[in-house]
């Protein structure tokens, strides 16, 4: 049966110690380098898979943490590279020895391209594994997606976001893009910019993901939703969403843990399922809680 996450879970998170920290993980070579999971203009979105050898039908969609941007010159390294991500690699090396398919992913990225595009990528990702599940030799139904920084922003929204069809006219954009469970480290959940849920630091990168100034709500006076507010996945949140674990550090000093615990309390509030977990000091990157994560995707993506 599957978990029903307390509320409770807010005021008393579970706290991992340091001493949980993983060591460096070891190099990664991907199995299959380089697929195209989609074109944008004529340019191909990426993704590199990794194959476990025990393989349990179930597929990972990891998005690594960027601030959104990539260097916007031809030798700047690809996201989805895990050579020289040390806290990624490991997260995608522990997923694979649990017997999960990963899918590491590229999006498109500021200063060439900004919000909605990479949250567009995220879920054409999920879409493009679940259209070929059976080569991939996973479970249509049993997709998650875990991210980190920036990517869990993007890992979360696809989570929350209704499960429109793309604006593709191939097929894969009409399938769904709906995942099964969602795990997010260090996730900015709310881009309005309120200085005690973001950093100077992470209110300049977010201004330049979305592309415009935040002035606050009450002076906005167009039409549309303003851009922070639909970049943020506290704005879609309903009780039909899948189950999140929320992971953070209590001294990050770029996602403040707030963000954190602002989406349990709206996840709290609609009645969606979610757990938080808090981690020892580790900055940006909180100590990867390995077994929590397996747990966690084997509870929910078993069938």
């Amino acid at each position: 049966m599957k978990r029903l996450f307390a509320a409770a879970l807010l005021a008393a998170p579970l706290l991992l110690s340091s001493a949980q920290a993983q060591d460096a993980p070891p190099q990664m070579t991907p199995d299959q380098s380089n697929v195209v999971y989609g074109m944008v203009s004529g340019a191909a979105l990426l993704m590199d898979v990794y194959h476990p050898e025990l393989a349990r039908g179930i597929g990972i969609v990891v998005i690594p943490g960027s601030g959104w941007y990539r260097p916007p010159i031809q030798s700047a390294p690809p996201l989805k590279d895990l050579a020289p991500r040390d806290y990624i690699r490991g997260a995608v090396h522990d997923l694979t020895e649990a017997g999960f398919t990963v899918f590491v992913i590229n999006h498109r990225s500021h200063p060439g391209f900004r919000f909605p595009d990479p949250v567009v990528d995220a879920r054409r990702s999920v879409r493009f594994v679940r259209a070929n599940a059976e080569a991939f030799g996973i479970d249509p139904d049993r997709i998650g997606i875990l991210g980190h920084s920036s990517g869990a922003n993007l890992a979360a929204m696809t989570g929350v976001m209704d499960d429109t069809p793309g604006n593709g006219l191939d097929p894969i954009d009409q399938t769904s893009a709906s995942v099964q469970a969602v795990i997010t480290l260090a996730a900015p959940f709310d881009l309005t910019l309120d200085p005690e849920n973001v950093s100077a630091y992470g209110a300049q990168t977010i201004t330049s993901y979305v592309g415009e100034v935040w002035y606050g709500e009450d002076n906005w006076h167009e039409q549309r939703t303003p851009p922070h507010v639909a970049a943020s996945p506290v704005t879609y949140v309903d009780a039909e969403d899948p189950p999140f674990l929320i992971v953070y550090s209590p001294d990050d000093t770029v996602v403040p843990p707030n963000q954190a615990v602002r989406m349990g309390e709206v996840m709290s509030e609609a009645g969606a399922r979610h757990e938080l977990i808090e981690t020892a000091p580790s900055g940006h990157e909180p100590v990867f809680p390995t077994d929590a994560v397996i747990a966690f995707f084997s509870e929910e993506l078993d069938g």
